[in-house]
């Protein structure tokens, strides 16, 4: 008897995410294959960053745009600009006039890490929250201004001074002991800030440990993207944003 096969239009199409992540970026798309998500495919487009200063930051965000016509070639369901520090560098005003011109190229909805960032924290009712990043001071106080323009206290910051391309070489170990000093009695959860810092991999040990949410960025990005996309899939180990 021939072998009958369901046709296509019966299962659901796979989702097409356009993914905008600094050039130097070794860690998001790792991230999210370990997952093996069947439902989504991820389409990575790149944009050159040298150093994670300041004005490296913004000679970064200049070239966002160009990115963002490369990835619209895919015809992507929704695009994220998966770099926290980009994204907060210059405060909300200049992110929202950022996320307006590139939905335009993209023609989709479009997520930013740091309003994931933002959006997921008041998704969880907290306002007092602890920040570990890899950053230098000036980037951290950036991040600082950023977090408290949304009403959040930062009840604690601990940044390990580093840039560029020495930050995905953070072992998971040593990101978990940030995550400890960063930590304050206080603090209603955890923020672990950078897309190419290895927190996605020990978020979920990290708050059973402390007994409180502990935020990543490759985590809020990817619960952003779901949200965008009106999606509700479970993910074990990662925390519970995302369980």
């Amino acid at each position: 008897m021939e072998k009958v096969t369901a046709p296509a239009a019966a299962h659901p199409r796979t989702r097409r995410v356009g993914m905008i992540v600094p050039s130097v970026n070794a860690v998001i798309e790792p991230d999210y294959a370990r997952l093996g998500l069947p439902a989504l495919s991820f389409h990575v487009s790149r944009v050159m960053l040298r150093e994670t200063t300041p004005e490296g930051l913004r000679a970064m965000n200049a070239g966002v745009a160009q990115a963002a016509e490369l990835i619209a070639s895919v015809t992507p369901d929704v695009v994220a600009f998966a770099c926290t520090s980009g994204s907060f560098i210059d405060g909300e005003a200049a992110l929202e006039r950022q996320l307006q011109s590139l939905e335009a190229i993209v023609g989709c909805p479009i997520v930013a890490t740091s309003r994931c960032i933002v959006q997921s924290l008041q998704a969880l009712g907290i306002r007092r929250v602890a920040v570990a990043t890899p950053y230098l001071d000036a980037v951290n106080e950036a991040e600082r201004a950023f977090l408290e323009s949304h009403g959040f206290e930062v009840a604690g910051m601990e940044g390990m001074g580093l840039s560029g391309k020495a930050i995905r070489e953070v072992p998971p170990g040593e990101v978990a002991a940030l995550v400890r000093r960063a930590d304050r009695p206080d603090a209603e959860a955890v923020f672990v800030s950078c897309t190419d810092f290895r927190a996605f991999e020990i978020a979920g040990r990290m708050e059973a440990e402390l007994g409180k949410p502990v935020l990543t960025s490759n985590q809020v990005t990817l619960w952003g993207i779901l949200r965008a996309l009106g999606m509700q899939i479970r993910i074990a180990g990662h925390g519970g944003l995302l369980a």
